[in-house]
């Protein structure tokens, strides 16, 4: 087959979508030297094309942040180069195809936040994405939600037949396993860390529920009479780190939370790896990264009780109600209580990891590929 990749919007501050889409590349290469792939990118994006003989970049000079211009290249270009290249399917990995194509889709669908009214888009943005999506469901050959979760939304929300979907879940390559003590005490030293903390990986939207982690922490240091172990966080402004300086300020928080910096990708395994345990009680995920590679290097997981992580990390985790700030509060306040616990959950968690390997994800993908390029080859043939 000769399989398209569109990166043209990959940029790595879109977070938990580059760390899909790098992973998923990455595996590709890793496992299948039998098919061709033909990766369009930008500046931004061709670092994720493996240098490997199957493997082809096209280099397209777009600005990635400009929405307007990349869809319009994606609409049009992009369709005579998918045509040029005679690719039997094109997998698009942001939620949405182009309005006509060329060769037959495959398109990676993260989550339905345009449906719902927990990321403040603006309007216009919201009414996009959403005629996108909708015209998407119908078109494209096959979705690929990133969870069974967001399988049953598309079913629910966009009346997508389960048949025209291939649940193909975020890949978690070796990097992600307990690191060695040496590199734990290099790491907190480097970035002067305390000997136990608190870890939570996510970008400041208001959807991943800083404030009321904070609030639930502030209430957990004023009735707690032992030391609470610090808090830190990692993630890159989007939208509400205003109040969350602002929250912390006002609980007087300022001495129990640390702020670090964009990490490189071999510092992150090392991180959680680090942390004692990590609090992860976003309100909305498609899949839930962070928490998966967490528990693939063997750091404890207090997460909230939604279902993708239910799906991802089953019985791996303790859970709470993210709304509830004591039920916040006292999950913490379990797992920080009891070695034995997170001990117990660290061995459950790393048994969990191996259906995210490779070996159990890519097999799914290239069979969903073969569908694709198929159902071209007998559209043409009638």
């Amino acid at each position: 087959m000769r399989i398209g990749l569109n990166l043209l919007h990959a940029l790595r501050e879109i977070g938990g979508g580059w760390n899909y889409i790098a992973n998923l590349v990455a595996a590709l290469g890793d496992y299948d030297d039998a098919n061709t792939y033909i990766a369009f990118v930008t500046h931004d994006s061709r670092c994720l094309v493996p240098a490997k003989q199957n493997f082809q970049t096209v280099f397209i000079n777009l600005n990635s942040r400009s929405r307007p211009r990349r869809v319009l290249y994606e609409n049009t270009m992009l369709q005579l180069l998918a045509y040029k290249y005679h690719l039997d399917c094109m997998h698009w990995f942001a939620n949405t195809q182009a309005i006509v194509n060329t060769v037959p889709g495959a398109v990676t669908i993260h989550d339905l936040q345009a449906f719902r009214d927990l990321v403040p888009f603006s309007r216009p943005k919201r009414l996009y994405l959403q005629l996108m999506m909708r015209l998407t469901a119908k078109r494209a050959r096959i979705l690929l939600p990133v969870s069974e979760a967001t399988a049953r939304e598309l079913q629910r929300v966009l009346n997508v037949a389960s048949s025209q979907m291939v649940v193909i879940p975020v890949i978690i390559d070796s990097r992600f396993r307990p690191a060695t003590y040496k590199e734990i005490v290099y790491f907190k030293s480097k970035y002067g860390l305390p000997d136990h903390f608190w870890l939570y990986v996510a970008h400041f939207y208001p959807h991943k529920n800083h404030l009321r982690l904070l609030q639930a922490y502030h209430r957990l240091k004023a009735n707690r009479s032992g030391p609470l172990w610090p808090l830190v966080l990692r993630g890159d402004p989007a939208g509400a780190e205003v109040e969350i300086e602002e929250a912390i300020a006002h609980l007087d928080l300022k001495h129990d939370v640390v702020f670090l910096p964009r990490l490189s990708e071999e510092e992150m395994p090392i991180l959680y790896s680090a942390a004692t345990g990590m609090i992860f009680p976003s309100l909305y995920e498609g899949g839930g990264i962070p928490v998966v590679e967490a528990i693939a290097c063997g750091c404890p997981v207090a997460a909230s009780d939604i279902p993708p992580i239910r799906e991802f990390a089953g019985e791996a985790v303790l859970y709470f109600d993210p709304l509830d700030l004591e039920s916040v509060a006292q999950t913490i306040l379990k797992l920080q209580n009891s070695s034995d616990l997170r001990e117990s959950q660290r061995r459950l968690g790393l048994g969990v990891v191996e259906k995210f390997r490779q070996w159990n994800v890519i097999p799914r993908l290239l069979d969903a590929y073969r569908w694709v390029a198929n159902s071209k080859i007998q559209r043409s043939e009638k």
